[in-house]
């Protein structure tokens, strides 16, 4: 069976959860301080002692998927936002241009990562080269996230009639953890490797009629060929570049603050579902219609590094 996923870091997880188990090593923990010397020392320590004993108690409810990494299928695509009518190509597409618009953004003065566009696109299309001809079943890893359920959608145009059964393995928006902590995820990539296969008792198959149901939508949605595709009420609508500024507006800052700071709460408080290349582009917006005035703009810190505030 493929299992399918629509982002790369989905798709990262899925390569580890095949093989997670007891006797699983690996992973790894950053520490972010100003702390020198034996403070410093000890926060890591602690940090390292607390990563540790999170692993091993990841390890005792690992559940391995199973299956190889060319079971995967990463279909990256980031269809909620751009042209979805023109076909995909493997050269020339609008929606690699999409993906590109993306990655050009300069974040924090580290250049653009066009770089990693093409890695990314060849790695899509080869990925969607597994799905011809059609398997006999593909697992689909499904979240909220407009990616995600539009790239259900896109798969079951794909596929509608030609004989694949699906399998949905839905996240649910939360979960109580061993220790009794309640964890909200807002996607797939936040979820812990080792977790995987215990949600698999949430997998369901699709009936056809269903499947024929999410493909109609598909085609409905690439005839309107919206800028921008959302989530309400569980259902894929067509929308606007501006759906969500009330939203980013909401956090607009008091005195002046850091964009970097500012996509963080939209995406934080604001739960808004798209990734910060989206907001950015956004945040863009707000400054050359003069909505948020830019108030300093360090050499070498990137767009996130800039200060912005409110117009008065």
């Amino acid at each position: 069976m493929l299992e399918i996923c629509f982002s790369d870091p989905v798709k990262a997880c899925l390569a580890i959860a095949q093989h997670c188990g007891r006797d699983a090593t690996g992973g790894a923990f950053a520490v972010i301080t100003d702390k020198k010397g034996l403070a410093g020392w000890l926060l890591k320590h602690r940090a390292q002692r607390e990563f540790k004993r999170r692993e091993a108690e990841l390890q005792k409810i690992a559940a391995p998927l199973g299956g190889s990494r060319e079971d995967l299928v990463g279909l990256s695509l980031g269809l909620s936002e751009g042209d979805i009518r023109a076909p995909l190509r493997a050269d020339v597409c609008p929606r690699k241009d999409c993906l590109r618009q993306m990655f050009a953004l300069d974040r924090y003065g580290e250049g653009d990562l066009l770089d990693g566009v093409d890695a990314l696109w060849d790695a899509c299309m080869a990925d969607l080269q597994k799905l011809d001809p059609p398997p006999a079943a593909v697992r689909v890893w499904l979240d909220d996230l407009p990616d995600s359920r539009c790239g259900l959608l896109f798969l079951a145009d794909l596929l509608d009639g030609r004989g694949t059964a699906f399998h949905v393995v839905e996240l649910p928006e939360t979960i109580v953890r061993e220790d009794g902590v309640t964890v909200e995820y807002r996607g797939w990539g936040e979820v812990e490797p080792q977790r995987f296969g215990t949600f698999l008792d949430r997998e369901r198959v699709l009936p056809a009629g269903e499947v024929g149901q999410l493909a109609e939508r598909w085609r409905q949605l690439k005839e309107e060929n919206a800028p921008l595709r959302v989530v309400e009420q569980g259902k894929v609508i067509s929308a606007g570049l501006d759906y969500y500024d009330e939203k980013i507006r909401a956090e607009f800052p008091a005195a002046s603050c850091r964009v970097a700071d500012l996509i963080g709460r939209a995406l934080g408080r604001q739960k808004i579902p798209t990734g910060d290349a989206f907001i950015a582009g956004r945040v863009r917006h707000f400054i050359e219609s003069g909505e948020l005035i830019l108030t300093e703009q360090r050499p070498g810190a990137g767009f996130y590094g800039a200060a912005v505030t409110r117009r008065r």
